[in-house]
């Protein structure tokens, strides 16, 4: 890889015009090994003197025109959510470029694919595979291939093994896989680009070895794990990396979990559409922002990680609401809170919390099943023996003025019956929809003077914290019948991914209609009377 075995000495460009483009690329792929952080301009001089001669002039000038030359990363600035810099020069062992629509995530991560298979690390063996994957395979040969990698030069034709390349469509120019040339021609080993789709699914993409990859757009979890587990045998820093504008709430959420409390060395990027500005066409910005909803403006323009549009619970933040699990003091008041299910789309939940002398909640235990060959005898079984253990009497709770009711979803009497029946003291929850979320939204408001919310839930409480973040509003639907507004929530909760919350609204509402902080509706009202009457004879 060297030119020059002393500064100042110049290699003679060949005679003919192939071996002259050749030496040109040679040159430039040496120049950018040395100097990856050097501006266009300083590389281009220290190109022309290398070369030393005038009639290189012509390849140098076809040359400037390419990324693989001279593309330089923006400069950090994390204040504004902008490091697209550290994201193409650091070799972290995964990372990530989360950033805005056309914010130059793409470009970026072409840019790094070429500086690590050309400049970073030689290939461990003949045709060592680099995968290059998107949802679609227009979208990872159109775009990754065609419009980035060859087309804006970041992978210099030069470089390409053409006579072995294969093709997905050959008419398209869409191809399955390119290898690269060695690094030296004494050299056997070499870069194989391969070419996926997310939609061939995760059973598609196993057992293979590979050196690296590139993701480019959202992906699921399952498909990043078995990529990442092919790298096994090798996992070159900075060869494993991600970029892509976080839309899609769904696939946030594992991203989300993951930068809480990230792997060693992984690192998160950002990169801000605004930045970009002047690579974009005159207009454009203005334009497409002015037609972003306030809710996905700040993921469309910084990769802010999306929410659910509609959401019910927007001030949810993990960082301020979920806690380390917690020592349970003595003195306060001991409730648990219970939805029926026994399904994968509707577990049997159960949930135990506290509230101290200062009116704050916190949950601090969660039993959740989708065991459906449990029966409810099994089922108070775990919930008593659970109970037991956090410290509940086993009993005359009714008198323990520690202790309070178990609160369970009215819609099912003759599972009230049945706890009754083994000596659980349990009540009909009150179950006004909308009163109960306000509870609920009041308890997560940070309040003054503490700057502390009024619920905490310890972090053992997965499936809550999980629902917390995707509970949201069902969508309406639009004037045409049977097509959904996107952007519009029906006053109506989705009825899914939403059993945990729903024992949390029984849990602090119910409370507080007991206590008389507030009123139950007429439904509530109604139901409990029947229900007394029925079970417990009028008493």
């Amino acid at each position: 890889m060297e030119l020059f075995d002393l500064p100042g000495n110049v290699r003679p460009a060949p005679k003919t015009n192939k071996a002259r483009e050749a030496f040109i690329a040679h040159a430039a792929k040496v120049l950018n090994k040395r100097y990856p952080k050097l501006s266009k301009r300083a590389r281009v001089e220290k190109l022309k003197r290398f070369c030393a001669r005038d009639d290189v002039a012509p390849f140098l000038d076809a040359l400037e025109n390419q990324a693989f030359l001279n593309f330089v990363p923006r400069p950090d600035d994390p204040a504004n959510f902008d490091q697209q810099a550290s994201f193409c020069f650091n070799r972290d062992p995964v990372s990530f470029l989360i950033g805005g629509n056309a914010a130059g995530t793409t470009e970026a991560a072409a840019y790094k694919t070429a500086l690590f298979v050309l400049r970073q690390q030689e290939a461990p063996r003949p045709d060592t595979p680099f995968w290059i994957l998107s949802n679609t395979y227009q979208q990872v040969c159109a775009t990754c291939w065609q419009e980035k990698l060859l087309g804006h030069g970041h992978i210099p034709e030069q470089e390409i093994d053409w006579s072995r390349v294969s093709w997905i469509s050959r008419a398209k120019g869409w191809p399955e896989s390119v290898p690269l040339k060695p690094w030296k021609k004494s050299h056997r080993t070499n870069w194989r680009l391969e070419f996926k789709s997310y939609g061939q699914g995760r059973q598609a993409l196993q057992a293979r070895s590979i050196g690296g990859f590139w993701f480019s757009e959202q992906f699921p979890q399952d498909v990043f794990l078995e990529v990442l587990r092919g790298c096994r045998e090798y996992m070159f820093p900075g060869g494993q990396f991600a970029e892509f504008t976080p839309i899609d709430p769904t696939l946030c959420l594992w991203v989300e979990k993951i930068m809480e409390s990230p792997p060693t060395g992984w690192a998160f990027y950002r990169a801000n559409t605004k930045k970009n500005k002047e690579n974009l066409a005159d207009g454009w910005y203005d334009q497409f922002f002015a037609s972003v909803s306030d809710e996905m403006l700040a993921t469309r323009m910084t990769g802010a990680l999306a929410t659910y549009e509609g959401v019910i619970y927007p001030s949810f933040n993990p960082a301020i609401h979920v806690i380390d699990p917690p020592e349970i003091p003595f003195g306060v008041r001991h409730y648990r809170a219970i939805d029926w299910g026994a399904s994968a789309e509707h577990p049997f939940v159960c949930l135990w919390g506290y509230i101290d002398g200062e009116g704050v909640w916190t949950i601090y235990d969660e039993y959740w099943s989708i065991d459906q060959t449990r029966l409810l005898s099994d089922h108070i079984q775990e919930i008593e023996e659970r109970s037991v253990a956090w410290g509940y009497p086993t009993e005359h709770r009714e008198q323990n003025p520690f202790y309070g009711a178990l609160y369970a979803d009215p819609s099912r009497p003759d599972n009230l019956a049945a706890f009754n029946a083994e000596g659980v003291w349990i009540e009909p929850a009150s179950n006004d929809v909308f009163k109960g979320i306000e509870a609920v939204r009041v308890a997560l408001k940070v309040q003054p003077p503490r700057n502390e919310p009024r619920l905490r839930i310890s972090s053992r409480c997965v499936h809550l914290i999980d629902e917390m973040r995707t509970y949201r509003w069902r969508k309406s639907t639009s004037g045409r019948a049977g097509l959904l507004n996107p952007a519009v929530a029906a006053p109506a909760p989705l009825k899914r991914d939403d059993d945990t919350v729903d024992a949390l609204r029984y849990l602090i509402y119910s409370y507080q209609c007991r206590a008389g902080v507030a009123a139950p509706g007429e439904a509530t009202r109604k139901f409990k009377r029947e229900w007394e009457g029925a079970v417990w004879g009028g008493r």
